[in-house]
Order: structure tokens, then sequence, then C-alpha cells
């Protein structure tokens, strides 16, 4: 072979492995962005679970740095600040709807390169009941609303493990929401990819993809 051919050869290669490497990296990145969305579609079944075996209030909080539960507290696990917050709220003879110290709680850890919200999605699922108003991009995630039909960042799990919504008192859960109230769904991008993890009005979860101008399962 000249020197040319082989000059010729090694920028084939070259170009196929940049290639490659782009295709790995687009697949990587969606396996984070679908595993967020997995994430959020498991904290709702957990907590829901949970209700249903503790007879406990289950509380599901959500948000970026910096937000907190209804009273102020911060949404911090072990390492930090998480995404995500599952907190056993206990009875609701007692229950207050915040993080109190000492109650169990469990965190969502944050996964690189993914954030709240849509980056192509112009409408919400179809079946996303939340009463919260969908505006891309979404920033806070969410669509989930108090009975005023005011944007919150959390759902509440009764004992028998149905989601409702619930408009904060301090120090009380305040005004809960009827059976089928809880309803919404949590929106996360990788800022190619849009998911969607949708909570039914009575606890059941499905995990939508953005695809071709639509919403698919």
């Amino acid at each position: 072979m000249t020197l040319i051919e082989i000059m010729v050869v090694v920028a084939i290669i070259a170009v196929l492995a940049t290639l490659t490497t782009m295709k790995m990296s687009d697949w990587f990145m969606n396996q984070q962005v679908k595993a967020a969305a997995r994430a959020a579609g498991d904290a709702f079944q957990l907590a829901r679970s949970e209700a249903i075996r503790t007879g406990s209030n289950h509380m599901v909080f959500f948000g970026s740095p910096g937000d907190t539960d209804p009273a102020g507290t911060p949404l911090a696990g072990p390492g930090g600040w998480v995404p995500i917050l599952i907190l056993n709220d206990g009875p609701a003879a007692t229950a207050n709807c915040q993080i109190d110290p000492g109650e169990p709680v469990r965190g969502i850890p944050p996964i690189d390169n993914v954030s709240w919200g849509v980056s192509n999605a112009n409408t919400k699922v179809p079946d996303d009941s939340g009463k919260a108003p969908f505006s891309p991009p979404q920033a806070g995630g969410g669509t989930f609303a108090d009975p005023a039909n005011n944007a919150v960042n959390w759902v509440l799990f009764r004992s028998d493990g149905v989601p409702v919504s619930i408009a904060f008192t301090a120090g009380t859960c305040g005004q809960v929401g009827g059976t089928g109230s809880g309803g919404g769904a949590l929106y996360v991008t990788n800022g190619k990819r849009d998911y969607a993890a949708v909570l039914s009005p009575l606890g059941g979860v499905r995990v939508h993809l953005w695809n071709d101008g639509g919403w698919s399962n």
C-alpha cells in the first residue's frame, strides 16, 4: 500500500470511530433519561405500596436544588439534595404532610445530564390528569396541583394507596382532596429526549416517551 492509501484508510477508520462514539454517547444519554423517568414512576409505586403495607400516609416530594416540602424543609437524603423524596408521614390522624425530624425518608438520587421538564414535547401526555398547567419547557417538572388547582411539588398517598391532593396549612395537611384528585405527571429531559412518568388518579403508573410528534408508551 502507498502512503496515500494508508492515510485514506486511517481517515476512514477515524470517521467511523467518531460516528460510533457519538452513537454510543447518544444511546447512553437516552438510557439515563429513561432511567430517570422509571425512577420517578418507581417512587410513586413505592409510596403507594408502602402506604398500603403500613397503613400510614406517604408523601412524594419532587423539585430542584433549593426546593422544599410545604413547611420549608429541604428535600435531602443522606448524601444531600435529592430530586425526589418519599416520606412516611405516619397515620392519617397525626400526619402533617411535612418532613419532621426522625420520620423515615427515602431519596431518589439525581441522574447526570437529566433535568425536569421537556425539550421537544408541546403537549402533555393524554392520560396526564394533573390540574397544574403544562407550559413548555415545564421547568417545574410536574403537573400536580392542590385542591384549588395551584401547582405544587408534592402528592399524598392515603393508607389505601390512592393519591390525593392537599392544600398545606402550617402544621397540618390542611384541605385534602377527594379520591381521584392526586393524578399528575413528572416530565424529564436530557435536551433531546423527553419522558413522562404518569400517575393515574387511582395510583397506577405508566412511563411515556415523546417520539415523532406524540407520546408513546
